[in-house]
């Protein structure tokens, strides 16, 4: 779904059957792109500055992956903290998807619904 400046709506391709695809919200990133954690999804959702939608590799197995809608960092990266993914997911500056080993997030954390609310950054990055 676009709304331009003018208030004009339009729905963007693909279509995307199922339900829970995307969650929470979009992080605008510096580049202009907006990026969507997938929930039910198999991969991160990219809309370009110029309206075009990718879907991001790698491909990532899984329901109720991201839930918590994410940060953008001092670093330009945007993270994302899993529900019940496994890992932090990490969107670069570039724009490529990087899950953070679990060795980053002692003690490792398993089981379900880690993390449910937002993301806030704190003072120090």
């Amino acid at each position: 779904l676009c709304v331009n400046a003018e208030g004009s709506v339009e729905l963007l391709d693909p279509e995307m059957p199922g339900e829970h695809k995307y969650v929470a919200g979009g992080v605008l990133a510096p580049s202009g792109c907006i990026y969507f954690a997938p929930n039910d999804a198999g991969r991160v959702l990219c809309i370009n500055a110029e309206g075009n939608v990718e879907l991001l590799e790698p491909e990532m197995p899984g329901a109720c992956k991201y839930l918590a809608g994410g940060v953008l960092a001092p670093n330009g990266c945007i993270y994302f903290a899993p529900l019940c993914a496994g890992r932090v997911l990490c969107i670069t500056v570039e724009g490529n998807v990087e899950l953070l080993e679990p060795e980053l997030l002692e003690p490792e954390m398993p089981g379900a619904s880690k993390y449910v609310a937002d993301g806030v950054l704190a003072p120090n990055g």
